[in-house]
């Protein structure tokens, strides 16, 4: 058999195991999804021509959310208020990659919780609940 000697060009790729979550000091060991993105409108201006003379930008909507088991959703509860998720103040989500060619860290500002409480049904193994946050924006960098 031939020995394959090309390298791994771009190295390891970012992987959802790479990914470590802390909210509110909590690391979320059972995060099973997180989501989180900008939009911004942009619009073409016209004036003389038939081509756009110039760009207008709306304002950036951030959003996001995430799905956590249950041991984590009482231990943020732990460190809110009465237990209320709604009632905590805005906090930074820091999402670091811990991938070994370079380790990235996004942050989400400013967050949220928009929603509380718990989804359970017969046969469920294993308790878990999506949550939505209302954030500022994210930092990249």
């Amino acid at each position: 058999m031939p020995v394959n000697n090309t390298p791994l060009i771009n190295g390891r790729a970012y992987d959802f195991a790479q990914i470590v979550v802390n909210v509110l000091g909590v690391p979320l060991m059972g995060i099973s999804s997180v989501t989180y993105s900008e939009e911004q409108e942009k619009t073409n201006n016209y004036g003389a021509g038939k081509y756009a003379v110039s760009r207008g930008h709306g304002a950036v909507e951030a959003s996001a959310s995430f799905d956590i088991h249950m041991n984590d959703i009482e231990a943020l509860r732990d460190a809110a208020p009465l237990g209320r998720l709604l009632d905590i103040p805005p906090f930074d989500i820091p999402i670091t990659f811990l991938n070994a060619n370079k380790v990235v860290t996004h942050t989400l500002k400013n967050c949220e919780f928009t929603n509380d409480g718990v989804e359970a049904s017969q046969g469920d193994t294993q308790v878990q609940r999506s949550f939505d946050l209302v954030i500022s924006h994210v930092e990249y960098r």
